[in-house]
């Protein structure tokens, strides 16, 4: 207990200049108010505050109202009008001012929230619905379902735009498969996978988007080893299916889950098959998605994409420093206004390139908390955070704070394509759509946007990043779940409405000083009293580590990612580690 004090008082301690700047909660998106809602601090005896000190109040004020009970102990204060915002608020500020009261609002209108409508978005008794869109909040009084730290409020950010079909945001994946969820906002897009045994359809390039499948075999490995021998043996993924799922399943059609964009456009790039993604066909993708000129094998120009993407997304990844070819096509492709989002990885360690390159929107993924997810890779190449799952059956603290996933599209074919359905799926891959759907409607409110509006946006809006007194710090040393911070995860956790208001009027934008989260609760005492989440991922001398400790004779977490597998279809599904650039 004393230490979390010490640590609650550097928090507030680092804090009171940031408060001392911080605007009123209900300063942002405040509206004409009908009166104000008042309440006087009790007497000293504890009794509570008289009529006739309520009138003194009010004639301090230079007020004269029509008042009336509303709580057992606050009053309402009828002006006769609708208050215009700005005079609400000012009213507000000299009343707060005043020692007798212990708080003022202005009694604002609530609107029906605009919320989709499709049947597996809600919350219900036998699932956590689409939970990843749903308001931020809770606190550590809530359950952990009712605890959503980690969220960008989208339902949030929906109040004030569900989308445009203007912006086209590109998804360089393993293409497409039909799914009863998805209408007129997939466009039509190219297949750059140029070796045609990872192809899997029989050609090399070609103007079909759709994924055949990536399954790779023991066949496989065992009759090509040059090609498949450092491959893993797995089951298709349709891994780019589940992320334009994400950003663009039809909203409102009384079918399945919702998107990210109700009238999204999206562009499926196929530029991964089998065994994972060759780096020169994802640049050549990147740029053809971009509307620039490529050639095939024989020099010959393709015909130009129609629909030039804005934003790009990239869920595949390598363990390896930015190199040249990614830095010239994203540097190519800023100029353009253009902006990359890339997944951070998910192997607990360096963020995979290309997240790791110099104007690249890299995203880590946080559980529904707000702190790190077991897996996800973390370093200061990052950008930003948010929600990309965390699976109970990962790490040692998995049972105790860990979500089931996030719901979106899939299909049930193991290897060929099957039926469409819907899964709940974990990765950095997936928290990276997220930050790119957002991307997508900030240019649905402003077109005009530059790659370095959008970037400058999503950072100066996003929240700052929790904080615990009992959940260390991400380090090589703590790499599972941690503790975010700016030089471990990106400037904070995404924030979709305040990036809307920041896409309105980017030059007046103005960030709002924000305390952060604080995550202290009994799930989180629990998995603390078990120990680290995942061993270090540095090597120590076994002299170093106690009896008991470093994992020794406990279920790994390779074990624990493969029993993940066996959840169903609904649960969340392993990413995979594969070939030259693999899923992140």
């Amino acid at each position: 207990m004393r230490r979390r004090h010490r640590l609650a008082q550097r928090i507030a301690g680092a804090l009171l200049i940031g408060l001392a700047a911080a605007l009123p909660a209900w300063a942002e998106g405040a509206r004409a108010a009908h009166g104000l809602i008042i309440k006087l601090r009790d007497n000293p005896d504890g009794t509570p505050a008289s009529a006739a000190q309520m009138k003194k109040v009010l004639a301090a004020a230079g007020l004269s109202v029509h008042e009336r009970g509303v709580g057992k102990r606050s009053r309402h204060l009828d002006f006769g009008r609708m208050l215009p915002a700005d005079e609400a608020g000012r009213i507000v500020h000299r009343l707060a001012k005043l020692s007798e009261v212990e708080w003022v609002v202005p009694n604002e209108r609530e609107r029906r929230l605009n919320a989709p409508t499709d049947p597996l978005y809600p919350a219900t008794f036998s699932s956590s619905g689409q939970w990843w869109m749903f308001q931020a909040g809770g606190s550590n009084r809530n359950d952990l379902e009712e605890r959503r730290r980690g969220v960008p409020d989208l339902l949030g950010a929906w109040q004030a735009s569900t989308g445009t079909s203007g912006p086209v945001v590109a998804v360089l994946d393993t293409g497409i498969t039909p799914h009863a969820d998805l209408g007129s906002g997939v466009l039509t897009g190219r297949d750059f996978v140029s070796t045609v045994e990872y192809a899997n359809d029989g050609d090399g390039w070609d103007a079909d988007a759709s994924d055949p499948g990536d399954w790779v075999s023991q066949a496989d490995r065992d009759g090509s080893p040059s090609l498949f021998g450092d491959c893993e043996v797995d089951d298709s993924s349709w891994h780019g299916t589940t992320i334009i799922g994400m950003l663009a399943a039809e909203t409102g059609n009384g079918r399945g889950v919702a998107g990210i964009n109700w009238s999204a456009r999206v562009l499926p790039v196929r530029v991964a098959g089998k065994c994972g993604a060759e780096v020169a066909d994802i640049v050549v993708g990147m740029r053809w998605a971009a509307g620039l000129q490529v050639f095939d094998h024989g020099g010959r120009p393709l015909p130009l994409n129609p629909n030039p993407a804005r934003v790009l997304n990239i869920s595949f990844g390598g363990s390896a420093a930015c190199n040249a070819a990614y830095q010239d096509v994203i540097d190519e492709l800023s100029r353009l206004g253009v902006v990359v989002v890339a997944a951070a990885g998910n192997q607990n360690g360096a963020v995979s390139r290309p997240a790791n390159c110099r104007g690249v929107i890299g995203v880590a993924a946080l559980n529904r908390d707000g702190f790190k997810a077991s897996y996800s890779n973390f370093g200061a190449a990052l950008a930003i955070a948010t929600v990309g799952g965390d699976p109970r059956l990962v790490g040692n603290w998995g049972l105790e704070v860990g979500d089931d996933g996030l719901l979106t599209l899939g299909n049930d074919g193991v290897r060929s394509v099957g039926n469409s359905i819907y899964v709940r799926q974990a990765g950095t891959s997936f928290a990276a759509p997220v930050v790119a759907g957002v991307a997508g409607l900030m240019l649905g409110v402003n077109p005009s946007l530059t790659a370095a509006q959008i970037i400058d946006g999503l950072q100066r809006s996003a929240r700052p990043h929790v904080v615990s007194p009992t959940i260390a710090e991400c380090s090589e040393q703590n790499p599972g779940r941690c503790i975010c911070t700016t030089a471990t995860c990106g400037v904070g956790i995404l924030d979709a409405v305040a990036a809307l208001q920041y896409a309105a009027d980017p030059m007046s934008y103005v960030s709002t000083a924000r305390l952060p989260e604080v995550i202290d609760n009994p799930e989180v005492d629990a998995a603390v009293a078990l120990g680290a989440d995942r061993p270090s991922n540095i090597a120590e001398p076994p002299a170093a580590v106690p009896a008991g400790g470093g994992g020794a004779g406990a279920l790994g977490w390779p074990w624990l990612l493969a029993l993940a597998l066996a959840v169903g279809t609904l649960s969340c599904r392993r990413e995979r580690s594969r070939g030259p650039a693999r899923a992140t």
